[in-house]
């Protein structure tokens, strides 16, 4: 059942030590962020690994999230209890305190409006403590950083994820509150006398009582089906949309038994996050054997967390095969959607294709 891989490109990753890498393959043209305590440097993975930008870190080692203006003009950096926007030349552009909480647990931005659009301005998003347990805080800024508006929404507070939503024109249409241990709830909203104007909570629809119990792993370049696993890791399935019916379904017993054949990596083995759409007919799902660190090390057992990539049929869920590749040990997988999909080592990512 094994499938040798084609390599596609070879992107080596330059001064590797001490960064940390995150793959972002939503674009026209896959990303990699390359993030260390100086600065955050964005390639493109065409051919070869572009650099488009690179931009200054404000406090070297004292940042954990950051946001990238959709042109690359400028970053923002959750650093520690404030935002801070910097160009790639190193100014810092502008700056807004966050109050007590942690930026890099409950804060927010976006981007709306299209920075070579037409006639549109690039507008900016964010989220503050409001101040009150049951509000949400969100400013609108434009690209200067200047404070256009300020909307108290009746909703989130502490400890919830507040998130807009956004319609074909891109302008604010919802949204969605999450986190914690209550449900995802959604609201209808829009832009009006000057703030962000709250409408009515939306009845639950079949996919957010789905993926209260499911985690959602993405959909089709069509958008007619998605993919999401159990969060018990034991199976995936796919589901035709909008009615989110499940159509097919691949469970750890259609693999081969566990110390046996292509799964002989894996001792007890669950379904990683790491799994999508490789194209709209075939889909990558990888397993992994958690990681218990006191077998390991306290009592000798070789459990480590091993890894291994299949590649199976959305439309039936049969499985195509383990993909094999010429080096050992491969971890995390990015399926990019075109046909390929995209591995790391320790100083290169890899693309490959079937």
């Amino acid at each position: 059942m094994t499938i040798t891989p084609r390599l596609v490109a070879k992107y080596a990753i330059p001064d590797r030590d001490g960064a940390h890498t995150y793959l972002d393959p939503t674009g026209p043209v896959p990303r990699l962020e390359v993030r260390s305590p100086e600065s955050l440097r964005i390639y493109e993975l065409q051919e070869q690994a572009e650099l488009r930008a690179e931009f200054p870190a404000p406090t070297p080692n004292r940042w954990s999230r950051q946001w990238v203006a959709p042109d690359l003009s400028f970053a923002v950096f959750g650093a520690g209890t404030e935002y801070v926007a910097v160009a790639p030349d190193g100014t810092r552009l502008w700056q807004q305190p966050y109050g007590t909480w942690e930026v890099n647990r409950w804060g927010y931005l976006d981007f709306s409006g299209s920075a070579g659009g037409a006639d549109r301005e690039l507008r900016i998003w964010l989220r503050l403590p409001s101040g009150l347990s049951d509000r949400t805080l969100i400013l609108t800024l434009d690209a200067a950083g200047a404070v256009l508006a300020r909307s108290v929404l009746p909703c989130g507070g502490y400890e919830r994820f507040v998130s807009l939503l956004w319609d074909e024109n891109d302008e604010v249409s919802g949204v969605t509150v999450s986190g914690g241990q209550a449900a995802a709830t959604h609201f209808e909203a829009r832009w009006g006398s000057g703030g962000i104007v709250l409408g009515r909570q939306l009845p639950p629809g079949r996919g957010d009582l789905l993926l209260n119990e499911r985690e959602y792993l993405g959909a089709d370049s069509r958008n007619a089906r998605c993919m999401t696993v159990d969060r018990r890791r034991q199976d995936v399935s796919w589901h035709s949309l909008p009615s989110y019916r499940v159509t097919a379904t691949l469970g750890l017993s259609d693999f081969p038994a566990p110390g046996t054949g292509d799964c002989s990596v894996h001792n007890d083995p669950q379904i990683s996050t790491f799994s999508g759409f490789v194209d709209d007919d075939t889909a990558m799902v990888t397993l992994y054997n958690p990681y218990d660190e006191a077998a390991v090390y306290v009592f000798g057992h070789d459990r480590w967390r091993e890894h291994s990539h299949w590649l199976a049929d959305p439309a039936t869920g049969a499985l195509h095969g383990r993909i094999e590749y010429p080096m050992a040990e491969v971890d995390t997988v990015m399926p990019v959607g075109d046909g390929t999909w995209i591995t790391e080592e320790w100083d290169a990512v890899y693309r490959w294709r079937r």
